[in-house]
């Protein structure tokens, strides 16, 4: 028994690691090869209930008219439209890609700010934007908005990475969940939200029946070629937008207010 005392010495240690190593591998979630990036694209799928969103917003005259009646069934429960977003750790560049099915022949207007595109530079803490509102073009130059997060405990799997919720209030009264992982060490997501200790991968806004969920990561970076550019139009910061756009709106109720909303994120 002297003689392999030191040969146990030796070995035990090395059969506990490997234990340890196997039971890491075998816990979900959990991988000895989990990767940190910094840069990389993503794919974006953005989807709209736009039929709970006619029936909640529309006003009772309206409800009540044959013609609209006859839209609601025409029109698709779910209204995807898709976005990408090329990153690295000084700037993210966010986009409309193309439309899903069902974009034509709808006659509510879900067309405003419904094709953005969002750059947020972290470097010079600034974020440009174009938004299209009833056909005029507005190139936004702001600061980066400032969200104040709550992070909670539970966690999902987007896109194949494990993320924490978190949630905040934007326009007083109007949530937003948000889903971030920390395996992307850049704090972006979709619009102009961020300010996570990650990216987020995962946005939902209940109020206007809208989610947005990353359905594809890579580790590598568009191309200029492939990054929808802004074009020109009005420049203004968002105090700006919001003097502008809301009193055309201030008589349309909750309509108006849902469509104020999506201008200004």
């Amino acid at each position: 028994m002297q003689t392999l005392q030191p040969i146990l010495t030796n070995i035990i240690p090395a059969i506990i690691m490997r234990s340890f190593i196997i039971l890491l591998l075998l816990l979900p979630g959990c991988s000895l090869y989990a990767q940190f990036s910094s840069k990389g694209s993503i794919t974006f799928t953005r989807s709209v209930n736009m039929r709970l969103s006619m029936q909640l917003e529309a006003s009772d005259e309206l409800k009540n008219s044959t013609y609209f009646k006859e839209q609601i069934k025409k029109t698709p429960t779910n209204y995807p439209t898709y976005f990408k977003m090329s990153f690295n750790e000084q700037i993210s560049r966010y986009f409309f890609d193309k439309a899903g099915e069902g974009a034509t022949g709808m006659f509510w207007d879900n067309k405003v700010a419904a094709e953005n595109t969002v750059i947020q530079d972290f470097g010079q803490h600034k974020l440009t934007a174009q938004k299209e509102i009833y056909e005029k073009n507005y190139i936004i130059n702001d600061s980066l908005p400032q969200y104040l997060w709550k992070i909670h405990d539970d966690v999902r799997e987007i896109a194949g990475y494990q993320c924490r919720k978190a949630t905040t209030v934007i326009h007083d009264s109007v949530v937003v969940v948000a889903y971030y992982t920390d395996q992307i060490l850049v704090s972006s997501g979709p619009e102009s939200f961020g300010g996570l200790p990650g990216m987020i991968l995962g946005l939902a806004i209940p109020r206007l029946y809208t989610t947005w969920f990353a359905t594809k990561v890579t580790d590598v970076e568009l191309s200029e070629t492939e990054i929808k550019q802004i074009k020109k139009g009005k420049t203004v910061d968002f105090k700006t937008l919001l003097k502008e756009v809301a009193p055309s709106l201030k008589d349309w109720g909750s309509w108006g207010h849902a469509t104020l909303w999506r201008a200004t994120f």
